[in-house]
């Protein structure tokens, strides 16, 4: 069984939640996730990671269409499951679900306590991480996002990469 964290990260290594409302992911990104999501056919999130994608979506039933055939699992251990959603209270349980359902590989796609409830229990064999071109604030010592152009990178070991970026005084996304 292989379980994918799928995160969108910015420079500074902050993770990028999608409730926060003072970046924009690019479209590019999130064009990306949406045929991830779609080549693997199922998708694990959080209540309130679940909420936000929804209202993104226009709605519950605009997004049971535009993702019609994935199977998404709500992780939550306080949400009752319903006839349109299927929760698990546990990794395991959603792991399992998707499993009994076939899947050989399932995803993860947020938010952090997620993310740290897969991580804690070792469930997790491979990352895909999106970088998105901003420092992001995450502490007080920084008042706004910063926005970064990329400038260029190369691979320097097998496993390590060299990203370089230059502020970006023109960014009109951010």
């Amino acid at each position: 069984m292989k379980v994918i964290l799928l995160a969108n990260i910015s420079a500074n290594g902050k993770i990028l939640l999608s409730e926060n409302l003072n970046h924009q992911v690019p479209m590019e990104i999130i064009e990306a996730s949406a045929a991830i999501i779609r080549s693997y056919g199922n998708l694990i999130m959080g209540r309130k990671s679940f909420e936000v994608f929804e209202q993104a979506m226009g709605g519950a039933d605009r997004l049971k269409a535009a993702y019609s055939g994935v199977d998404l699992v709500w992780l939550s251990q306080s949400l009752a499951p319903t006839e349109d959603k299927i929760v698990a209270s546990s990794p395991e349980a959603a792991l399992a679900y998707l499993a009994q359902r076939g899947h050989e590989t399932m995803l993860v796609g947020g938010g952090t306590q997620v993310y740290n409830a897969f991580l804690k229990a070792d469930l997790v064999t491979d990352f895909i991480f999106h970088m998105v071109p901003i420092i992001s604030p995450g502490d007080d010592f920084l008042p706004q996002h910063i926005p970064l152009r990329l400038s260029e990178y190369r691979k320097l070991s097998a496993d390590t990469l060299q990203v370089v970026y230059q502020k970006n005084h023109h960014s009109s996304r951010r």
